[in-house]
C-alpha cells in the first residue's frame, strides 16, 4: 500500500531578490513499511520537500506552484490552499500531521520546550491527536518513553537533563505517539556523534517495522542509507538526478553526480593524500539553466547537454537516471538487432 506520493512537484520561494526554484518536477512514492533516503548536497531541496510535505513551508515567501501529495489518499497540497482561502485555523492539517504523518527534526535540542517536561509534551501529542483522556495519554506516553529506551520514571524531567541521544529519542516518541503512517526524518542524527547515531538509527529502524510506518529518511550520509534504506532518490538543485533501489544506487550508480558523490567517499582499501571534490558549486535556484543542472560540474558534458533538459529515463527496471548520454543508451539498446545483443552479451 502506498502511504506516501508526490507527483510533479514544484516549489518556490519567492524573495526581494527575486523567486528561488527549490524544488522542480519531483516525484516519489514510498510504501508502507518502506524507506526512502532522499540525498543531496546542502541546499538541493530535501528539507523544502519535507516541509511541504507537512504543510510547513514558511509564509508567506514559500510557495507551492504546482504538484500533489498524498498522505494516505489525503492531497495534503489541496488541504494547505483550502485552509488558506478560507482563512481558518489549520486544523485538517494539525490532524493529518499528527494521526497520518510525523516528523524528525535535525535537531532535538531545539525540537523540544526546555520548560516543558518531557512526558508532557509527549502526552501533549496523543491528546490532540488520539482522542484519549488525560489519563490514557499519560499513560500512552509512558509507554512510548519506555518502547524508545527511556524509563519511564522520568516522565517529569526537563530537556536540559537529557543528553543529545535521549531528547533525540524523545522527539522520535513524540513522532510516533499516534501511529502515523508516513514519518519523515530530517538529518536525524546530525546533531549526535557516531555511536549514539548508530543507537537511533537501529531505534528508528525497530520501530518502522513494528509500527509498519513509511519513512522518508533525509540525509547527507550515504552510510545512513546504505544501512537503513530500500529505496534512494539523489537529488541536485531541486531534481532527481537518479532514483532507483539502494542495490540500483550503490552497486550500479550511472548519473555523473551520483559517481561524483560516491567518489567524494574515503576508501578503507586506498591509501590516498587528498579526497576527490566536486568541482565547481551547485546551480544558483534564482538562476537555474534551461539546459542540465549539472552541467557545468559534470566530467562528462557533450554539446547536446548545454542545448536542452534531459529527462528521467528508465535504464532498467525501477532504475531511473537524468542524463542525456544514459538516454541515448537505452535508445541505442532499442534500435540494435537482438542477435547483435545477444551476441554482445
Amino acid at each position: 500500500m502506498t502511504a506516501l506520493e508526490i507527483k510533479n512537484l514544484v516549489v518556490h520561494y519567492e524573495t526581494p531578490e527575486g523567486v528561488a526554484e527549490a524544488v522542480n518536477n519531483v516525484s516519489l512514492s514510498i510504501s508502507s513499511g518502506e524507506t526512502l533516503g532522499l540525498v543531496g548536497e546542502t541546499g538541493a531541496g530535501k528539507t523544502t520537500i519535507a516541509l511541504t510535505i507537512m504543510g510547513l513551508l514558511p509564509r508567506p515567501a514559500g510557495r507551492v506552484i504546482k504538484g500533489e501529495i498524498l498522505v494516505n489518499g489525503e492531497n495534503v497540497v489541496e488541504t494547505s490552499r483550502r485552509k488558506r482561502k478560507l482563512h481558518s485555523k489549520d486544523k485538517m492539517l494539525r490532524k493529518l500531521r499528527g494521526s497520518s504523518m510525523g516528523m524528525i527534526f535535525q535537531d532535538p535540542m531545539s525540537a523540544l520546550n526546555p520548560v516543558m517536561r518531557v512526558g508532557d509534551q509527549i502526552t501533549e501529542v496523543i491528546r490532540l491527536h488520539g482522542n484519549m483522556s488525560r489519563s490514557q495519554s499519560v499513560k500512552r506516553a509512558k509507554e512510548m518513553m519506555e518502547l524508545v529506551g527511556i524509563s519511564s520514571v522520568r516522565y517529569n524531567d526537563y530537556p536540559h537533563e537529557f543528553s543529545g541521544g535521549m531528547k533525540q529519542r524523545i522527539v522520535i516518541a513524540m513522532a510516533l505517539a499516534c501511529n502515523p503512517g508516513v514519518l519523515i526524518a530530517d538529518e536525524p542524527t546530525t546533531a549526535l556523534d557516531v555511536t549514539i547515531q548508530a543507537q537511533v538509527l537501529e531505534l528508528m529502524n525497530e520501530l518502522k517495522r513494528k509500527f509498519n510506518t513509511a519513512l522518508l529518511m533525509i540525509t547527507h550520509d550515504l552510510g545512513v542509507v546504505a544501512d537503513i534504506c530500500d529505496k534512494c532518490a539523489v537529488l541536485y538543485a531541486g531534481e532527481i538526478m537518479e532514483y532507483g533501489t539502494v542495490e540500483h544506487i550503490f552497486n550500479n550508480p550511472r548519473h555523473p553526480y551520483t559517481l561524483a558523490l560516491f567518489n567524494a567517499l574515503p576508501s578503507l582499501d586506498k591509501d590516498v593524500e587528498r579526497l576527490k571534490s566536486i568541482s565547481g558549486l551547485m546551480s544558483d535556484n534564482m538562476n537555474l539553466p534551461t539546459y542540465c543542472t549539472f552541467y557545468e560540474r559534470c566530467d562528462k558534458r557533450c554539446q547536446r547537454c548545454s542545448e536542452g533538459d534531459p529527462v528521467l529515463t528508465q535504464i532498467e527496471p525501477g532504475h531511473f537516471v537524468k542524463c542525456f548520454h544514459l538516454a541515448q543508451e537505452q535508445e541505442d539498446k532499442a534500435n540494435t538487432p537482438a542477435s547483435e545483443v545477444l551476441l554482445n552479451e
